[in-house]
């Protein structure tokens, strides 16, 4: 006998997400899925793969769903869209709005490898710029400029 989710996806087509089955479930149906793409990659593919998982993620998470309550003249005025997922060299810049008109970029590395900072020496899994810019774009910018400067490995 199969778990309620298997017998829900048999029957309906349907995954264990469109059933509400949480957000533990859902994480572990994406890990297991990662896992299943990787298992037999080569080293060398390993990178291009994990390119195209973020690049899914991405685009999924950037696609706005409208509620079937809404009211398009109820919406404020829409906001400069923060940009996520560029993938520059061996890196992947997201950018994030700390106050009004001052954005900074996150720098991670594609492979899931820890960054290396040279001042001050640190080793993490991300990098945050540490200039404000006035633009996301500008964000980017300013991260690209430190990728190519050897600011971060």
């Amino acid at each position: 006998m199969g778990t309620i989710r298997q017998f829900l996806a048999g029957a309906t087509g349907a995954t264990g997400i469109e059933y509400r089955f949480g957000a533990d479930d859902a994480k572990a149906e994406i890990g297991a899925a990662v896992r299943y793409l990787l298992q037999d990659a080569p080293d060398g593919a390993r990178g291009e793969i994990v390119r195209e998982i973020v690049d899914i993620v991405h685009s999924v998470a950037n696609e706005q769903v409208p509620s079937p309550h809404h009211d398009p003249l109820d919406s404020p005025a829409p906001k400069q869209a923060f940009v996520s997922g560029v993938t520059y060299r061996d890196y992947v810049i997201d950018t994030f709005q700390r106050d009004q008109d001052n954005w900074r970029a996150t720098i991670r590395r594609l492979d899931g490898k820890k960054v290396r900072v040279n001042v001050p020496p640190l080793v993490r899994g991300e990098f945050t710029t540490s200039i404000d810019a006035l633009t996301a774009e500008k964000a980017v910018e300013f991260a690209k400029k430190a990728i190519e400067r050897g600011e971060v490995v």
